[in-house]
C-alpha cells in the first residue's frame, strides 16, 4: 500500500512537471509566433533564393555584346561514336576552315528566368527566424551565341535548375534540386567544319548529329546564400554528378559513367567531375534616382581540370591526379536604369562562354542591357485580413 501511495505521488509530481514543461513551451511558441501572419503567393518572378549576379550561367533577359580578347574558337573537339569498349580519350578535333568573324566580336542572346511555385510564407515576431518560406523554384536559360553580324548562330546552351527552395529569417536561404545543361554548335560553326565522319546518327558521312554537343545532365546541386546586409551577399554551390547521369565528352566521365554498357574510364574513385561556384555581390544606390548600382565576383571551380586533353597536336586526354581544378573568374558592374532594365559591363576570364567550346581558356569583355522584371500572383495574405 505504501508503495502503491509513492508511486501515485511520484507519477503526480512527474506529471505536474510535465504540465508545467508543456505550458511554459507553449508560452515561448506563443511568444515566438504572436502575430502569424501567412501569405501564399501561386506564381511569382521574385525568387527567394535570388540568381547568382555575376554568374555567366544565370538566368536572366539579356542581349550584348562580346569582345574577345583571348580564346577565340577556331575548332571543335568531338567524342567519337563508339558501339564496343574503345578509349574514350580518344577524339577528333575538326579544324574550320576560317575565323567565324574577324573581328572576334560575337552577341549574347538570353532568355530565361527563376519562377517560383506554391511559395508559403510565414511572418511573425521574431528577427531571426521571421520569416520562413519556401517554394517550388524553377530556372531556365537559353543562351544564343550570334556572330557580330546578328546574322548567323555560333552556339547555343540550355541550363536549368528545378528544386526546392527555402528561406529562414532576412540572411539564411538555400536550395536543392537537380541542375543540367547543354551545348550544341550553331550553325555558323557547322558550315565551318572540315568533317569526314559518321556519328553514329546521321545517314550520311559528314551529317552532323545529336553527339556533336557537350552534355551534362541532371547534377544533384545544393547551393547556401548569406545576406550578410541590405547590401552584401555571400553564396556557394556544390554541382554533382549522378550515377544514371550523362557526360560528354567522355573523357570528362567518372569511371562509374557507363557507355552502351560499358564502363568509360578507369579514373581513379576520388575523381568525382564535381563543380564548385562561389561568390560574393554588393548593391548600392549610388544614384538613387536611377537605382542599384551592383558589382559582383563569381568564381567556378571545375574538378575537370584533371583531365589533361592535347587539341593542337593530336586528339588525346590523359588524367593527373595532382593537377589543380580548373577555375573560371568573372566579375560584373551593372547600374539599375529604372525598376526593370540594367546597364551591364562583364569580365571573363576562364572556359570559354560558349560551352561547346569548353576547352579553349577565353578572355572576353561583354557590354548590354538586361530586363529584370518582377511579377508575383498573390492568393492569400492573411497579414492583410
Amino acid at each position: 500500500m505504501i508503495c502503491k501511495l509513492k508511486l501515485i505521488t511520484g507519477v503526480l509530481v512527474l506529471n505536474k512537471k510535465s504540465l508545467l514543461f508543456i505550458i511554459l513551451c507553449f508560452f515561448s511558441i506563443s511568444t515566438l509566433f504572436a502575430n502569424l501572419d501567412y501569405r501564399f503567393d501561386a506564381f511569382s518572378l521574385k525568387p527567394i533564393y535570388k540568381e547568382y549576379f555575376a554568374d555567366r550561367g544565370r538566368p536572366e533577359f539579356s542581349i550584348g555584346q562580346i569582345n574577345y580578347y583571348e580564346g577565340f574558337p577556331d575548332r571543335v573537339l568531338q567524342d567519337t561514336h563508339f558501339e564496343n569498349p574503345n578509349d574514350p580519350r580518344e577524339f577528333t578535333v575538326f579544324e574550320f576552315d576560317g575565323l567565324i568573324q574577324p573581328e572576334n566580336k560575337f552577341i549574347a542572346l538570353k532568355v530565361g528566368e527563376t519562377i517560383a511555385l506554391g511559395r508559403s510564407t510565414f511572418t511573425f515576431n521574431n528577427d531571426w527566424l521571421s520569416p520562413i518560406a519556401f517554394d517550388i523554384s524553377m530556372q531556365a536559360l537559353l543562351q544564343h551565341f550570334y556572330r557580330g553580324s546578328f546574322d548567323d548562330t555560333v552556339s547555343y546552351d540550355g541550363i536549368y535548375f528545378m528544386g526546392g527552395t527555402f528561406r529562414i529569417g532576412k540572411v539564411l536561404s538555400m536550395r536543392v534540386g537537380l541542375h543540367h545543361y547543354c551545348s550544341h554548335y550553331g550553325d555558323a560553326t557547322l558550315k565551318r567544319i572540315r568533317a569526314d565522319f559518321d556519328d553514329g546518327f546521321g545517314e550520311n558521312d559528314g551529317e552532323f548529329g545529336f553527339t556533336y554537343k557537350y552534355v551534362r545532365m541532371n547534377d544533384f546541386s545544393i547551393g547556401v546564400s548569406l545576406d550578410l546586409t541590405n547590401s552584401l551577399r555571400i553564396y556557394a554551390e556544390l554541382n554533382h554528378p549522378k550515377k544514371d547521369m550523362s557526360i560528354r565528352p567522355d573523357y570528362f566521365a567518372p569511371n562509374w559513367i557507363m557507355r552502351n554498357g560499358f564502363q568509360i574510364n578507369d579514373y581513379p574513385d576520388s575523381y568525382k567531375a564535381r563543380i564548385v561556384n562561389v561568390g560574393i555581390e554588393y548593391a548600392y544606390p549610388i544614384f538613387p534616382k536611377l537605382g542599384n548600382t551592383t558589382i559582383g565576383y563569381d568564381l567556378h571551380m571545375y574538378e575537370e581540370g584533371k583531365i589533361i586533353y592535347d587539341h593542337v597536336n593530336g586528339g588525346s586526354a590523359t588524367f593527373e591526379e595532382d593537377a589543380p581544378w580548373e577555375l573560371e573568374h568573372n566579375i560584373k558592374l551593372a547600374q539599375d536604369l529604372d525598376t526593370s532594365l540594367s546597364l551591364e559591363v562583364a569580365y571573363h576570364n576562364g572556359r570559354s562562354v560558349m560551352n561547346s567550346f569548353f576547352f579553349l581558356h577565353t578572355s572576353t569583355l561583354t557590354i548590354g542591357l538586361r530586363f529584370n522584371p518582377d511579377y508575383t500572383v498573390n492568393l492569400i495574405d492573411t497579414s492583410k485580413s
